[in-house]
């Protein structure tokens, strides 16, 4: 990926990858196509001759793209966990090698079964019980799983995740809320993460947050609810994390109806004279993940005090003023420096500029 590399065209990449590839074998994984009409674009990458042995994997939630994209019946549908696959994943979360009563184990074994053989559902609800000895909170899950459940597997994750969420404390609820407002299926160095919370003032103790900070972590790892992306050379500390796009469309889903706070994208632009410009302030809802990946110049998610009114998106100064905080998410690979008029934010509490700093610092004001 040098500097000529990155001035160049979709069509031309693809041109160049084709080349790259011919005549060569090799195993290409594509992760989560969701359409036919991505997986038609993708596929025009790759040669299509002189590759014999070549294979290209891809997964997907959407059976349409596995039918679609499969060639002489080689597509396969992973299967849902029997009960004993269900019942051992449980345990070894929730139990986590301790011996138990039979009678945490004989419910136990309802709550896996009505997990319906998802891992996810399975690992959550495991999670959730890991902290938890008492007989009657273990029955109390069994009602509330089996309440839950529906036929859509996305949706019962989705029911069986918010039923986790609803299980935390108020504390660890703000802390899980914060994912949202990274972008989504990205890995967070977890060190700017604890900072961010202790930075937006989250954490109630005024000493020690930084060991306060640490515990709410572990609880919200150990509930299976964040997952670990690196550790260090000798496994004691967690150094990135990131969370299932489930847990991220609920924490962003929850933010819009409390009313915690509104996150707005500030997207910069090249101006006439050929320097960045700060565009208006766009609506997070506008701004997806797809279209973020457009963004080289930089992108800063601003996080706005909420009111009890419309947001007025074509009102730039009623957002400006509004604005407590600013995150930059700033593409590694870019070749243009970020540049963004501070001065209009006249009420940051805020500033975060791990992505453009070589030391990362957050500033609170």
């Amino acid at each position: 990926m040098d500097d000529m590399v990155k001035m160049k065209g979709e069509a031309e990449l693809a041109h160049l990858l084709q080349k790259s590839l011919k005549r060569k074998r090799y195993l290409i994984v594509l992760d989560d196509i969701w359409s036919c009409e991505v997986w038609d674009g993708v596929r025009q990458c790759f040669p299509t001759e002189d590759n014999a042995g070549s294979r290209i994997l891809l997964t997907t939630r959407n059976k349409e793209v596995a039918c679609y994209a499969g060639t002489e019946n080689l597509s396969m549908q992973i299967n849902f966990m029997d009960q004993d696959e269900s019942w051992n994943l449980f345990k070894s979360v929730a139990f986590a090698n301790v011996a138990l009563p039979s009678r945490f184990e004989t419910i136990g074994k309802q709550i896996a079964e009505k997990c319906h053989g998802l891992p996810l559902t399975t690992a959550v609800v495991a999670g959730l019980l890991k902290s938890k000895r008492a007989i009657e909170d273990w029955e109390n899950v069994a009602k509330d799983v089996k309440s839950f459940v529906t036929k859509d597997p996305d949706e019962r994750c989705s029911r069986v995740l918010r039923l986790s969420y609803n299980h935390l404390t108020s504390d660890l609820k703000t802390c899980l809320l914060h994912f949202g407002i990274f972008l989504e299926d990205s890995e967070i160095p977890v060190k700017r993460l604890v900072r961010s919370w202790m930075a937006e003032g989250l954490l109630k103790l005024e000493n020690d947050l930084e060991g306060e900070a640490g515990k709410c972590f572990q609880e919200l790892v150990d509930r299976c609810l964040v997952l670990i992306c690196k550790k260090s050379r000798d496994g004691t500390k967690f150094r990135s994390c990131k969370v299932h796009d489930l847990i991220y469309d609920l924490c962003v889903t929850e933010f819009q109806r409390e009313n915690i706070l509104i996150m707005n994208n500030i997207v910069l632009g090249v101006s006439e004279r050929g320097n960045l410009s700060m565009q208006k302030m766009q609506p997070f809802k506008c701004v997806t993940g797809d279209e973020i990946n457009y963004c080289p110049y930089g992108l800063y998610r601003a996080l706005l005090t909420p009111v009890h009114r419309q947001l007025r998106d074509h009102d730039n100064n009623d957002l400006l003023k509004r604005t407590r905080s600013i995150l930059t998410f700033y593409p590694k690979d870019s070749i243009y420096g970020p540049k963004l008029e501070l001065i209009h934010f006249k009420l940051l509490k805020v500033l975060d500029l791990s992505d453009i700093v070589i030391a990362s610092s957050l500033y609170r004001y």
